[in-house]
């Protein structure tokens, strides 16, 4: 079986990734290009919280929700090294988006999610970034949704990896009951690089002792998206080619944090 989707992306358009509950069982996931012709998007939330990630720009936001309306402007994106700007629409929302300038990419992920909740950008500025990690394992991490929004089941970010760097190092899972600190959370990746012609690769496995093991590995190209049910998930960039990927988390809990290691590797925290 196949967690990857190579990048669909042929130009302007709306290309749906992954189904909740066919694919998955909490996210949706969708890219939207806007360009040419194509110069608006809409689309109605229903029951599911939204988190739309915006890579490029401007972009004209409008939200209209029971519980507030929200309309704001996105500033245009100039690397994916640095952090942008994400929007959260609660369920029973109307969203717009309108192109201003030029072309704009953007990610929408969804999760079963709630009523009454306001709209909220998170701009650059109130980005959360921290740096993890050591030496070819460090990496900047980006969470934009969190503890910070009143949402139910979608906690969202991004990481960078540098040049030939790794990241979900010691590799992490998220998919036994154990809380507080393990908690079954599905998670979807989304992969850009600079240069865009660049790769990295990345690997999806369990414990040999798992009942039903797994052991997948995937070069990953600027547009690709993969979907982790399961599992420990490294990633690592290509020498000379910075890669960021947005990360969807949504799940039985909600608890940012609530990953395990593996044993196996976890000692290099301590070297």
């Amino acid at each position: 079986m196949s967690f990857q989707t190579k990048c669909p992306m042929r130009g302007p358009g709306v290309y749906p990734i992954v189904e909740r509950g066919k694919d998955l069982k909490y996210l949706s996931f969708q890219i939207v290009e806007l360009g040419g012709t194509l110069r608006e998007f809409t689309m109605e939330s229903g029951d599911e919280e939204l988190a739309v990630d915006f890579y490029s720009g401007p972009v004209r936001v409008e939200v209209a929700s029971s519980s507030g309306d929200l309309t704001t402007e996105t500033r245009a994106r100039a690397s994916i090294k640095e952090p942008g700007e994400m929007l959260y629409v609660p369920a029973d929302a109307r969203l717009k988006l309108t192109l201003l300038d030029g072309a704009a990419r953007m990610s929408i992920a969804g999760a079963e999610g709630p009523r009454g909740v306001s709209p909220r950008m998170v701009s650059r500025e109130q980005v959360e970034t921290k740096l993890i990690g050591k030496d070819n394992w460090r990496r900047t991490l980006y969470t934009y949704i969190a503890d910070n929004i009143d949402a139910r089941h979608l906690i969202a970010g991004e990481t960078v990896n540098d040049p030939g760097s790794w990241s979900s190092c010691p590799p992490h899972k998220h998919d036994a009951q154990n809380p507080p600190a393990e908690v079954p959370m599905e998670e979807v990746y989304f992969f850009q690089l600079e240069p865009q012609e660049g790769f990295g690769f990345m690997r999806i496995y369990t414990d040999p002792a798992d009942p039903e093991p797994l052991d997948c590995s995937y070069a990953v190209e600027d547009g690709d998206t993969v979907i982790i049910p399961r599992g420990y998930h490294p990633v690592v960039a290509f020498p000379a080619y910075t890669l960021n990927y947005t990360w969807i988390l949504a799940g039985e809990g909600r608890t940012y944090g609530a990953w395990a290691d593996d044993p196996k590797y976890a000692w290099i925290k301590e070297a």
